[in-house]
């Protein structure tokens, strides 16, 4: 009975360890490529909220590696879920609008949380003007920005998927900007114009 219930606590610890993630992608007219392209790790679920209250459809393309529909769901707030089974490249759109929103859900097998987090981030413009936008699946939660002597020329924090940062007033040249999600942290390269 003692190894039987070793047995159980060790399954039940492994599960946890490799326990799979909803991560949320907002969808409306105009959220297209990077903002609607994830890369996750089989078992994983993509969850889409409607933040506009025009009717949509999430469609995978004849392309994509899996194939769902959502069907045409109308209304600020409606949502869609897909757990991704099979490695691959799943392409999708909405069947009523194609042209402004489209996206890629890329799945791996095996991928480690870290993998995700870095994988998952988009920033841009790049180089960039007036305000820097990064985007995440992963809640960030810190960011600092460093010019190329290491000096801290900005920081915050704030838990947000996207991160607007007014980079008007800096000087031009190349910063760092360190992001932080509980203990994942990433450092992107932006050139100010």
């Amino acid at each position: 009975m003692k190894k039987f219930t070793i047995f159980i606590a060790v399954v039940a610890f492994a599960f946890n360890v490799n326990a799979q993630q909803t991560f949320d992608l907002d969808w409306a007219i105009g959220i297209n490529g990077a903002a609607a392209s994830v890369t996750i790790e089989t078992g994983d679920t993509v969850r889409w909220t409607w933040t506009d209250s025009a009717p949509h459809t999430v469609t995978s393309l004849a392309s994509s590696q899996e194939t769902f529909d959502s069907g045409t769901l109308t209304g600020l707030g409606e949502q869609f879920s897909y757990t991704f089974t099979e490695a691959g490249v799943n392409d999708y759109r909405c069947e009523i609008h194609p042209g402004t929103m489209f996206g890629a859900i890329t799945v791996n097998e095996g991928l480690a949380v870290e993998d995700k987090f870095v994988q998952n981030i988009n920033w841009f413009p790049n180089p960039v003007q007036d305000q820097l936008t990064v985007t995440s699946l992963f809640k960030l939660e810190a960011y600092q920005i460093t010019n190329v002597l290491g000096k801290t020329v900005d920081s915050g924090n704030q838990e947000t998927n996207v991160l607007n940062v007014d980079m008007s007033t800096f000087a031009q040249g190349v910063y760092f900007v360190t992001l932080k999600s509980g203990d994942l942290q990433t450092t992107l390269q932006v050139i100010k114009k």
